[in-house]
């Protein structure tokens, strides 16, 4: 049993490269370079996702990989290649949470396929719609017309789905609908989530670098335009919607749920 054990914490370790070692220097500057990309032309898609590509051919383990993977799928779905942007959130998701990141992009990736399959239950409600002239009181009635799967989001929970009237219209009723995941809320909507500028929501800065008396790093940030407060996070720490997820040699890794974010590692 203890063999069995050792063999396995060297398994995880050899797919993480995370839990004994950090990402190493070439990987750290791979991605700073990647996020330059991405910060000095967000509308290049196509670049960027050939960046991401040529990435992900570099030899396992890569820590950072949830980042690259991240990227990739948000821009091919700028692209409109939902399909590759599916399969990359997907393998995001079957990543065991070994580290912060790991488990950051876990989420990321159920909360961009929970939009996605959002997708698929509206035009399963478009095609009721057509034959019935009116939206169903409930989404079981679909289940001719969609998958099973699609009838909950990524965290196996029922859509929050309710017919609405007109504001102008009273009583006309099966004519609008509200449709959300009780998880993502007024963020569930796939083209608005694509709307919002890529990283824009996360707004804390880093100040300095902190070692604790167990030799662990820290990180000290502060939120824009308050000049008190200041907040103290180690790896998977969480503030104002941001967690760290990844205290590099050079870089800092951010993430909203929904987007990456990387910084330089302040000096201490």
């Amino acid at each position: 049993m203890a063999c069995n054990k050792c063999l396995f914490l060297l398994f995880i370790c050899s797919v993480t490269g995370r839990l004994v070692f950090g990402a190493s220097e070439a990987q750290e500057n791979a991605i700073w370079a990647l996020w330059s990309l991405q910060t000095s032309s967000p509308a290049q898609h196509g670049a960027i996702l050939a960046a991401c590509q040529q990435m992900q051919k570099s030899p396992p383990p890569n820590p950072l990989l949830p980042v690259v993977l991240g990227l990739a799928a948000w821009h091919s779905l700028h692209l409109g290649k939902t399909n590759d942007a599916a399969l990359l959130f997907n393998e995001m998701t079957t990543t065991p949470p070994a580290t912060p990141t790991m488990a950051a992009g876990a989420e990321m990736g159920r909360r961009w396929l929970t939009r996605l399959d959002r997708e698929k239950v509206r035009r399963g409600l478009t095609i009721y719609y057509r034959n019935e002239i009116e939206y169903p009181i409930n989404l079981q009635q679909l289940k001719k017309i969609t998958d099973d799967q699609s009838l909950t989001d990524r965290w196996g929970a029922p859509w929050q789905y309710q017919l609405a009237e007109f504001k102008a219209i009273k009583g006309l009723r099966g004519q609008r609908y509200l449709l959300q995941s009780k998880t993502l809320g007024e963020s569930s909507d796939l083209a608005k989530a694509l709307e919002r500028p890529y990283a824009a929501g996360m707004l804390i800065q880093p100040l300095s670098l902190a070692i604790s008396g167990s030799g662990a790093q820290n990180i000290i940030f502060q939120i824009p335009g308050d000049r008190t407060e200041k907040i103290i996070l180690s790896e998977g720490g969480q503030t104002a919607g941001t967690t760290l997820t990844y205290i590099g040699s050079r870089i800092l890794i951010l993430c909203d749920g929904d987007h990456w974010q990387v910084v330089s590692k302040p000096a201490r």
